[in-house]
This record gives C-alpha cells, structure tokens and sequence, in this order.
C-alpha cells in the first residue's frame, strides 16, 4: 500500500504575525508525503512579505495570492479540485501543528479505510504560543464513541513505529456515522478524505462565508463515519480576535460567545440546503443515510429535532426544494419523515405554507 498524500491548505488574512509558524510546521513534519497550498485572502498587513520569505525553500510548498477576500470557505473551494492528496488538512494561519500531526493523522486514516475523517486533540495557546489548557474534544465524543479495535484494522502500512502505532490505537475512538453532535476539535485539528469534501462540495451562493469546519465536520461525519485521536498533535492560539473561542476551556468546555454561535447556527442550515438541492443525488447512493444527514446540523445546536424543523428558515429551505425532496424519496416516505421531525401540527403549517408559495407567481420551489 502506498502512503497516502495529504494536502495542507493554508489559508491567511491578515495573521502576518502567525502565518511563518504555521508554515514551518508544516515543513516540519516528520511525514514526507505532502503538498502545502498557502492561500493569501487579499491581506493588508505584512502577511505577504512573511510568505515570501518561504518562496523556493521546499518544492512542496505552493503559493497564490487572492486579489479579493474570499474568506476561509471560499478561498478553500477556489482550490480544492486542483488538490492532488487523498487527505486534506485545512489549517488556519494563526495555529500551528506538532511534527507528528501528520503521521498520526495519516495512520488512523489507513487503519480505519471507511471513516470520512480524522480529528486530533489540540494544545490551547495564547497569543506568542504559550499553553493555556488541553482542549476539550475528549469531554464531546467519548460519551458516543468506541475503542479503536486493532484487530478489525486492514492496513499492513506501518508509517509509525510499532509502540507509537499501539499509543494511536489506545487514545482513538471511532464514532458511527448515525451518531449526531458535535464531536471533534476545531479547524486545523482535523483532517478528511478529499473524495467526501468533493463529494459535499456546496454552492459558495449557499455556504457565504461559513468556516470549513463547521460545514463539513458534520457532513463528512454523518456520511462516513469519524475517529478521534485523545493526543494533541496541533496548537489552536486564543488571541481575541478567534471567530468562536476568544477564551481557553476552563476546563475542557469551549467558551463561545452568543454572536458566534448565531453564525454557526446559520452556516450549518446551508448543510440542509445542500441535500434538499441535490437530494436526488444523494439518495441515490447514500439512501439510508439521508434524513441522517438532514438531522445532523441540528444537535451542535442543542434543540430538539421537532424546534429545528420548524424553525422558518428550515422550512424555507426546505419550501424551496420540496419537489426534489419528493423526488428522490417519494411522497409517503417524505411525510413521514417531516412528519416524525416537525410533529402533525408543524407538517400541516409546512404543507399550508407550501401551497400558498406554489400559488404565487413568483414562487421559487427547487429554483433557490
């Protein structure tokens, strides 16, 4: 079996004091096989002049300067089909990763071949590096997970030495696609097959400015399954101007504030939209996992399924699609799907919405 290859995307706006880190520890990782793509977001500080420095040292570095800020997700969507890993990381410019983050990584990936993606455990830092606390992931995902089983692994591919590889069984564990939840670290810490980020790949007009991790954690997970290593193998810096966590875990609880959650609130939605849009598609070769995959924005946010789907920008969503929906899985399982989710009350306010959208001259059922 040949080593996979990973691509690193680094993607930078303005961290010209952060950006050299990241990539030198990109560099400095004692697994050879990899490409780095570093993407600059149109910055205006001296992000640029600190990327230049690494301009011909490694062949395996790639550079592109954006003309305009396309934000993480689509600065990362600009490049993902010209990807040549199998795996990819997407590593945010202000942290950086440990010299075994991509071995550990890679292992886990070739020892659970079905699994969709990896997420590590990471060091929390302040501003110039120093630690702060160990995260939190363990705390989410060992209530649903189980132990790594050795015996059921089907890679004779040995990247790590034979004790490091028993010390990544004992600390991984692997959850189910059917578990919902978040259950994994934030951005750089995670690492995915590339053929399900293609496979997810959504609509820039749907997604806007959504984190990558926020979109696809979830969906990559409730499509193949993830695995979990209790390890820090990458650093996530805390130095105030975070998206999400502007404070360290105290101890091993992400602290967000209200705003942010808001936004990630929004952005997971554009999951739903993704699969009611193309819900043909995805019937056709993931039909028992579909309503798995409708649910699965819902539980990071805490509500109920029945408070989800009857929340108004759902069910415009699903509004816009629904003759899709009833396409790809027919009219009797549709009803009862929505049925179990929104209750009779809210499937026959859905249903009533839906006929006076269909009524309107400008309705845009399957066109938004």
């Amino acid at each position: 079996m040949t080593a996979p290859k990973i691509s690193f995307v680094i993607i930078n706006h303005n961290y010209g004091q952060y950006v050299g880190q990241a990539i030198s520890s990109v560099l400095s990782q004692d697994y050879a096989e990899f490409e780095c793509v570093v993407l600059d977001n149109a910055s205006t500080d001296d992000s640029r002049d600190v990327i230049a420095r690494f301009e011909n040292t490694d062949p395996r570095l790639a550079f592109e300067c954006l003309d305009d800020n396309l934000h993480q997700m689509g600065a990362f969507l600009h490049v993902l089909d010209r990807l040549a890993g199998e795996l990819v990381c997407i590593v945010d410019a202000d942290d950086f990763l440990f010299a075994n983050f991509a071995a550990f990584h890679a292992q886990l990936h070739c020892d659970c071949p079905t699994i969709g993606a990896t997420s590590g455990g990471v060091l929390e830092t302040d501003h110039a590096g120093r630690p702060l606390s160990s995260g939190f992931a363990w705390l989410l995902h060992r209530r649903v997970g189980s132990p790594l089983d050795p015996d059921r692994s089907h890679s004779d591919h040995m990247i790590l030495e034979r004790r490091e590889r028993e010390l990544l069984w004992q600390q991984s564990t692997v959850i189910e696609p059917h578990e919902p939840g978040w259950h994994w670290s934030p951005g750089t810490a995670n690492m995915y097959k590339r053929h399900y980020l293609v496979r997810c790949k959504p609509s820039l007009a749907v997604v806007g400015n959504a984190a990558t991790d926020n979109y696809f954690m979830p969906f990559v997970h409730a499509l193949a399954g993830s695995a979990c290593i209790d390890l820090p193998l990458s650093a996530y810096r805390i130095h105030g101007g975070n998206v999400h966590g502007a404070q360290p875990s105290l101890p091993n609880l992400r602290t967000f504030s209200k705003a942010a959650h808001q936004r990630s609130r929004v952005r997971r939605s554009a999951m739903v939209r993704e699969l009611a849009s193309r819900a043909r598609d995805f019937v056709s070769t993931h039909g028992h996992a579909f309503w798995t995959l409708m649910d699965a924005p819902s539980v990071p946010d805490g509500i109920s399924l029945k408070a989800y789907f009857n929340d108004p920008a759902i069910q415009d969503i699903l509004a816009d699609h629904f003759d899709e929906i009833l396409a790809a899985c027919g009219e009797a399982e549709t009803r009862e799907a929505l049925r179990a989710r929104m209750g009779r009350k809210g499937y026959k306010q859905f249903l009533a919405l839906q006929g006076q959208r269909k009524s309107r001259p400008d309705s845009r059922a399957d066109g938004g």
